[in-house]
């Protein structure tokens, strides 16, 4: 089977266009008969933020650190991980992401932490939570942007349901 030189992806024999990129495939563009290693358009995952929840231990110097849970947001998706022995990952991709909210309390807004929850599309993980972290109205920011520009570069657009 062939395949298109634009992305990579096998097509039929005496297609006229890719149907995965719509590239024209009549004479236009050379066909490659295997695939090529990496699709040249694709873009770098880059990580955007990392953090961890705030705890007592974060103000005291000289003290371990027990604290397993790391967040990270990426270009592509949201990653949580956890465990001390054992490790649990959980992964959001962006253009999963529906919603996003900020929570804080009294408390929280003296100590300038929050908590974001990230509202999903995703099946075993409909709300992520990232429980305690600092200046969590910037972090929302930045993965809002985030998912906007994922969302764009998919062309993928929002529509409410009624």
């Amino acid at each position: 089977m062939p395949y298109c030189t634009t992305c990579g992806s096998e097509y039929k024999q005496g297609a006229k266009f890719c149907g995965e990129c719509g590239s024209s495939i009549d004479g236009a563009a050379p066909v490659t008969t295997r695939r090529p290693s990496a699709n040249p358009n694709a873009t770098q995952e880059v990580v955007l933020w990392k953090g961890k929840p705030a705890s007592i231990s974060d103000r005291l110097k000289g003290i371990v650190r027990l604290n397993t849970t790391t967040y990270t947001i990426t270009s592509q998706r949201i990653m949580v991980k956890t465990g001390l022995i054992g490790k649990n990952v959980e992964e959001i991709e962006l253009l999963r992401v529906r919603d996003l909210s900020v929570a804080q309390s009294i408390m929280d807004r003296m100590l300038g932490i929050g908590t974001l929850t990230v509202f999903s599309d995703d099946a075993s993980a409909p709300q992520l939570l990232f429980r305690k972290i600092h200046d969590a109205q910037t972090v929302k920011d930045i993965l809002r942007k985030a998912v906007r520009d994922e969302k764009i570069a998919n062309n993928i657009s929002y529509r409410e349901q009624i």
